[in-house]
């Protein structure tokens, strides 16, 4: 593993001192959404003024789990009635027997289903039977991805036609817009609970369900899985093969993806403000698992890895270190059952006190790979 330079320290305030509370660390929050976004991602707007949803009748997907379409139509200010577009999502609904397994499983005899809002398809039938509800959607819909060519999607350009100028975002700052359109509506279903609710997605959607889920209290516990640069993985620790800042923000790449300055930093991340590693404190004290393939190298595991120890002084200040988790396994860059059982196993833990049968701090590298990585502590 390279490293550019020491991760920088998260709790450091712009006149030299440092975050001596949680209280002062909940304004320093607000310091570090406002960096990460007008440097990085981009700002967004919040929900539209008006959303339409029309519901599809549900179908069975087999093992008495159901699925169901919705579509969504925004309006995103209630004067321009002329300005819409639309998302549709789709609802995955657990068997009744799987979710009274759950209610077994865990001990808790709540009504409420656990919600997996998910960036991309969803379809994984092991989380329906562990008795978890999914809500997801592909996000290309709403913002096209063509390497090299991008597209302003319908959702910028509705946006921009009422209130030109007015958001910086880029398309992971789109995607993660249209996640928490999500997520309002999962908390308008009677079935699902409101202080359960999960995001995640892999590779790029795992950058947009770190974004979304950092901004976004509602979500309980956030998982982005295989994200590498822009996402979990640091920009200072760069594992051999992966991609770096240079290679996300070229112009024949994925440049639109970020803010439109963003790319200003390529070759000069020793002076970044930050690294991602302030991004995954601003879920704190929130659950975050990341979920990693050692042969992921495009992905950056070991980078991931550095940036999951730079980020547990904030756990640890918050006290709740065991609320920042990582799962790496072998294999490369895909989001497979081992990654949604270690979901399911680290949500059953946090969620709802179910103890874990596999250690969320464990690392598959030698810790002397990372001991130089900063040497800051909490305060």
């Amino acid at each position: 593993m390279r490293l550019i330079k020491q991760l920088p320290d998260p709790f450091l305030v712009a006149d030299g001192s440092r975050v001596a509370s949680p209280a002062e660390w909940c304004r320093h929050r607000g310091h570090l959404t406002s960096m990460m976004l007008g440097t990085q991602y981009g700002t967004m707007p919040g929900p539209p003024d008006r959303v339409s949803v029309d519901a599809e009748p549900e179908s069975s997907v087999g093992a008495g789990h159901t699925e169901q379409v919705v579509r969504f139509d925004f309006t995103p200010r209630g004067d321009r009635p002329d300005v819409t577009f639309g998302m549709a999502a789709t609802v995955r609904r657990p068997s009744r027997e799987a979710a009274a397994e759950r209610r077994r499983r865990t001990g808790c005899d709540d009504a409420g289903v656990p919600t997996l809002i998910y960036v991309g398809g969803g379809d994984f039938p092991t989380l329906l039977d562990a008795g978890y509800m999914i809500v997801s959607y592909e996000n290309n819909q709403i913002e096209p991805m063509d390497m090299g060519n991008p597209v302003v999607g319908i959702a910028r350009e509705a946006y921009e036609m009422i209130d030109p100028g007015a958001y910086s975002w880029g398309s992971i700052s789109t995607w993660a817009w249209g996640a928490l359109r999500l997520v309002d509506y999962a908390l308008t279903l009677d079935d699902v609970d409101a202080d359960r609710l999960l995001i995640s997605g892999h590779s790029r959607n795992g950058k947009t369900a770190l974004l979304a889920g950092a901004l976004d209290e509602r979500v309980a516990l956030v998982n982005p899985a295989g994200s590498g640069c822009a996402g979990a993985g640091s920009y200072l620790a760069l594992g051999d093969g992966c991609e770096d800042l240079a290679a996300l923000t070229d112009r024949e790449r994925w440049w639109a993806w970020t803010h439109g300055d963003f790319e200003q930093w390529a070759g000069k991340e020793a002076d970044l403000p930050f690294d991602q590693h302030f991004l995954m404190g601003l879920v704190a004290p929130r659950p975050v698992l990341r979920t990693e393939g050692t042969g992921d190298d495009w992905a950056n595991p070991e980078g991931t890895c550095a940036a999951f120890l730079a980020t547990q002084p904030v756990y640890d200040f918050l006290g709740v270190p065991d609320a920042n988790g990582i799962h790496v396994r072998e294999g490369g860059h895909y989001q497979g059952d081992e990654d949604i059982d270690a979901l399911r196993e680290f949500a059953d833990w946090h969620l709802y006190g179910v103890a874990p049968s596999r250690d969320f701090h464990a690392i598959p590298y030698p810790d002397a790979l990372f001991e130089d990585s900063f040497v800051w502590s909490r305060p």
